[in-house]
């Protein structure tokens, strides 16, 4: 090993030294640069840029920054970088040549050649630096980006038309309209506006009833009366909380299946969301209690604590994942969630280095972070403290128990495989066709298929599957048997090694070890060919990965056969104590999946390159300085959770607002103001009407930050009563409809869709709320309520653009594929609504073949069938109208059409 390393390192210094003289060589080829302004800005800024500002911008390490000419020249605890006009003297050149005793950067690797030498270059000229890319000069830069700028109440203008205007909002369009040669389409009839309306508003189709009452209706609040009348509809809340719920990427279970019900009361949070819309809560409220709920509450009130169910049911696994990976996983997911969700920023790019693109360094990451990282996940009870007490006392009763015969087993498992692996050669020999003798046939069978793959992942076993004669066999049989056995006896002393290493570390008085006990352990670990050896032999079945346990491995539930009688008498009672233990314990009482702080929170270290075990300096908590002025007050009460929501939900902020009301603005018509929901950041949409914009902003503040006032505003609008009409010479200069000049047709949605499919065939059931149902052929429950799944979405949901509920959804896509058309012609779903719509219509208007297809029309379409429609239904169901598979068939074809399908 040693001459290895001598000669290892003899190899690098003369590496080193060609590379040097290739570099010297070079570096004179290529010369001085001649415009010192485009050579810094071309070849060396990006260099800084890529390979050096993550540590090196605004954290500093080892105190050198490299964002300014003035930092370059200060250097850092070594001294200066650089030495303009002397690259020889230059601390960062001989870092980069890995010349320097000591330094030898980046981390990563050794630069390239060009880039060395754009280096030397840049230096032996003097340095220069173009000043307008500075660090300060590009954060103030962004700064100056429409999003950051605060929000101020534009003045209504000025239109040509102003008869066409309803709403201000009119004002804002038609002068965009009008300015770019455009004119708006016509107006929407009744009968479209009102299951427009219906379904925005409840995700459902209008009654007949209900179309027949609007059209009926001339007064001047018809409109209104519609609106005002969707707004108070329990169903509202569970549209628009469906909406929310993207962003909040929820679901009811984790990614991994590794528990059957790991959030089993997920659906308090989904139906306080609800509840929450339904009440019309005021927005700034709803982002409050989602963040800092439990301290908003008053004493014994639960009334807002269940919105910190935004952080309590995340997608993170570290109940089953050693920190503090997975910890630093689970706060960046916090961040995403909270600063995409309420800010439209991607703050989370800023993880590993400053963002590239906003004004948001890696300090504004760690200092949003460290809020999460102050608080620990918590199951909140629902119920009287003896009630809980008493369930907890049962449960710790069997869980004591079970872990009894888990330890009892596993201690007979290990004494078997021992035995077995001092057997090992016996059954090698027997596998090649010796005499097995009295040797298990289980066993032997597992040894013959382990020793049938076709590539072993270790090397022990390649002497004795080569072996050509009976005594060579058992010689090479015998040597892997004693092989195995040292492994075991190594693995059982680092185990008793590590254990008492990870309990010493556990000792620590460090307080940033709160974050992580024991993640700063040195442990040991097997090599890894033992290892896999190893694991080959007696590790246990992954359950996420379908491959053979070990050979010499039994799950508990094979092992009986091997235990003695005494052994297996006793599993035996004490399996049935426990049984008992279940049968007796009650459900368990209510609680919600909440977050809390820590008793002592402290501030989180920077992560040096987003690296969880390379820790910088305490970073203080405190929230973004782009909207909030440059030096923000740390957070001081607790984690920082109320002081963050409190900065977020302020009215002064000049992204949440705008933010909300975008979205409101992409759900009616189909895409935002800012195309970009989740991003307003610089590389984001900008907005197509930013007047517009701000003046429903101010307008969602003044109004007590009512979401439903500001329905009203928008959909009392001519804008929103716009057609679908198409005009040439408009498609010709906005093919995108961003000024508006029609309304857009957009597809159901999967909620939609299903929802619709089943009230119009009379079997949708209208309970609001409750526990998640799973997608049985039964489930007539609305589909907000059926189990969202991040381990194995439901089909149909998957089938038609549902999110993936592991991240925060800013917007759908919307596909179009044949799987879709297959889906409404033989899924068993259609094939059940088709049959009740039949059967609906048939009962409801009589056996006279027009009136039925008239009801089947309004109760599907809202409006009666035209001439051509009219008759090609009669055409189809007379030839056989008492068939009621002619009436099943007819009712798909309806179902399945783009007039059901699509909402104009």
């Amino acid at each position: 090993m040693y001459m290895k390393r001598k000669w290892c390192g003899a190899f690098s210094r003369s590496a080193a030294r060609l590379s040097l003289a290739a570099l010297l060589l070079f570096g004179r080829a290529l010369g001085a640069p001649g415009d010192p302004v485009e050579f810094f800005e071309k070849r060396v800024q990006p260099i800084l840029t890529r390979q050096c500002l993550s540590c090196h911008g605004a954290t500093k390490m080892g105190g050198l920054q490299l964002d300014s000419r003035e930092s370059v020249l200060k250097g850092g605890q070594s001294g200066p970088a650089v030495v303009p006009g002397s690259p020889e003297a230059s601390l960062l050149i001989r870092a980069v040549s890995h010349t320097h005793e000591r330094l030898k950067m980046p981390p990563q690797g050794m630069l390239s050649l060009d880039e060395i030498a754009a280096l030397r270059s840049w230096v032996e000229s003097g340095a220069h630096w173009t000043p307008s890319t500075s660090s300060a000069q590009r954060s103030a830069s962004g700064r100056a980006h429409w999003a950051f700028q605060k929000v101020r109440k534009p003045a209504i203008p000025a239109v040509r038309e102003p008869l066409w205007a309803k709403s201000p909002i009119d004002n804002f369009i038609l002068a965009k309209l009008e300015a770019a040669g455009l004119k708006p389409v016509k107006t929407a009839d009744k009968q479209t506006w009102i299951r427009r309306a219906t379904f925005d508003l409840i995700g459902l189709p209008p009654t007949p009833a209900e179309v027949d009452h609007f059209v009926a209706d001339n007064t001047p609040g018809a409109y209104a009366a519609v609106v005002n009348r969707l707004l108070a509809s329990p169903h509202y809340g569970e549209r628009w909380g469906r909406h929310w719920l993207d962003v909040a990427r929820y679901a009811d279970d984790d990614p991994l299946g590794l528990s059957a019900d790991p959030f089993p009361n997920a659906f308090r949070y989904r139906d306080w969301v609800v509840q929450a819309f339904n009440d019309d809560m005021p927005y700034d409220l709803f982002i409050k209690a989602q963040i800092a709920g439990d301290l908003l509450d008053e004493p014994g009130a639960v009334k807002l604590r269940p919105g910190v169910g935004l952080f309590g049911l995340g997608p993170w696994y570290y109940k089953i994942v050693e920190p503090p990976k997975a910890r630093a996983d689970e706060r960046h997911d916090r961040v995403d969630v909270l600063t995409r969700g309420f800010l439209g920023l991607t703050v989370a790019c800023a993880r590993c280095h400053d963002h590239k693109y906003d004004p948001i360094s890696i300090r504004d990451y760690y200092a949003l972070a460290g809020v999460f990282a102050n608080t620990e996940l918590e199951e909140f009870p629902l119920a009287a403290k003896e009630v809980v007490d008493d369930w907890n006392r049962q449960q710790k009763q069997i869980e004591e128990q079970e872990a009894a015969i888990k330890k009892l087993l596993e201690r007979e498992r290990e004494q078997l495989q021992e035995k077995l692996a001092a057997k090992i050669a016996d059954y090698l020999v027997a596998s090649r066709g010796e005499p097995a003798g009295t040797l298990d046939t289980e066993i032997l069978e597992r040894w013959k298929r382990y020793l049938a793959e076709k590539e072993l992942a270790h090397p022990y076993l390649t002497e004795f599957q080569s072996a050509p004669d009976p005594g060579r066999i058992r010689q090479a049989a015998e040597e892997f048997q004693r092989l195995v056995l040292s492994v075991v006896e190594e693995r059982k002393s680092i185990e008793e090694y590590n254990r008492l290493v990870l309990e010493e570390a556990k000792k620590s008085t460090d307080p940033y070890d709160i974050f992580c006990k024991g993640c700063n352990a040195v442990t040991k670990a097997l090599p890894r060919d033992r290892y896999v050896l190893w694991t080959d032999l007696f590790g246990r079945k992954q359950r996420t990965v379908e491959k053979e346990p070990g050979v010499l491995f039994w799950a508990d539930d094979e092992l009986d056969r091997f235990l003695a009688e005494s052994i297996k008498d006793r599993v035996e009672v004490m399996r049935q104590e426990a049984a008992a233990l279940k049968k007796s314990l009650p459900a368990r009482y209510p609680f919600l999946h909440s977050i809390r702080d820590i008793e002592n929170p402290i501030d989180l270290k920077l992560h040096l390159r987003g690296d969880p075990y390379n820790l910088g300096e305490p970073v203080p908590r405190r929230f973004l300085p782009v909207l909030s002025g440059s030096r923000p007050e740390p957070f001081k009460r607790g984690s920082g959770r109320l002081d963050l929501a409190n900065a977020i939900a302020h009215p002064d902020n000049p992204l949440t607002a705008r933010v909300i009301v975008n979205r409101v603005w992409q759900h009616h018509f189909g895409a935002g103001l800012v195309r970009t929901p989740s991003n307003f950041g610089i590389v984001g949409d900008r907005p197509s009407h930013p007047e517009l914009l701000d003046y429903l902003a101010t307008l969602l503040v003044e109004n007590n930050w009512s979401i439903k006032r500001l329905h009203r505003e928008i959909m009392l609008s001519a804008t929103y009563a716009l057609g679908s009409g198409f005009f040439a010479a408009n498609f010709g200069k906005d093919p995108e409809n961003r000024l508006v000049w029609r309304a857009t047709s957009r597809r159901l949605d999967a909620e939609a869709l299903r929802d619709a499919l089943l009230f119009v065939a009379g079997n949708l059931d209208t309970t609001v709320g409750g526990p998640a149902v799973d997608w049985t052929a039964g489930n007539h429950r609305r589909t907000i309520y059926g189990k969202v799944s991040r381990y194995r979405l439901e089909r149909m949901l998957s089938l038609f653009d549902f999110p993936d509920p592991t991240i925060t959804c800013e917007q759908r896509a919307t596909t179009n594929v044949p799987l879709q058309r297959l889906f409404f012609l033989n899924s068993e779903l259609m094939e059940e609504q088709a049959r009740a719509l039949a059967e609906r219509v048939r009962a409801e208007a009589g056996d006279d073949v027009s009136t039925t297809i008239r009801h089947g029309y309004r109760l599907l379409f809202g409006r009666l069938p035209s001439d051509s429609e009219m008759r090609a239904g009669k055409e189809f169901l007379e030839a056989d109208n008492s068939s009621q598979t002619a009436w099943q068939e007819y009712a798909r074809v309806l179902l399945s059409s783009n007039g059901f399908i699509f909402l104009d």
